[in-house]
């Protein structure tokens, strides 16, 4: 997504909180929402001549870990909305990517939100609960062998 940004002149501000716990995830599924999302906020910006900053912190609150992308573009108008299959503020939008992002970050025992920020632009967060067992081998393993076990197809991150 790097790439995308400096194409489109976004600078992205990343904030990744160190020592996160693991989480259990399918780690294409999460790629798809954080593409997604990231891709939203670039559209977004497309119509500012300035300020062109988009944000993703990463952190962990209590028994979850929250996942802010941030952008500068106008916000959301309907945010009650904004995730009802076949809704859209786009032009060419099928009204499909939020909704499937939801139901994906769902799926992982999460919620994902909108809020608008002050003065301009919106927030998604998602939130994915922390893996106990995982948590619990990493430090263990960490203690005899370096690194933690991780099934091949939901791997903690």
């Amino acid at each position: 997504m790097a790439e995308e940004a400096a194409r489109r002149r976004v600078r992205m501000d990343v904030d990744v909180e160190s020592n996160l716990p693991f989480v259990m995830l399918d780690r294409v599924q999460i790629q798809q929402v954080l593409i997604n999302l990231i891709r939203n906020g670039m559209d977004a910006m497309d119509s500012s001549a300035d300020d062109r900053v988009f944000g993703i912190r990463v952190r962990r609150i209590g028994d979850l870990v929250q996942t802010e992308i941030s952008d500068r573009g106008p916000g959301v108008a309907f945010p009650d909305r904004i995730f009802e299959p076949f809704f859209t503020t786009k032009e060419h939008g099928m009204g499909m990517g939020l909704a499937i992002c939801r139901s994906i970050v769902e799926s992982h025992g999460g919620q994902l939100r909108v809020e608008n920020n002050e003065p301009h632009g919106a927030r998604f967060i998602f939130t994915l609960p922390v893996d106990a067992p995982a948590e619990a081998t990493a430090v263990l393993a960490a203690g005899h062998q370096g690194h933690a076990l991780q099934s091949p197809d939901r791997q903690g991150h």
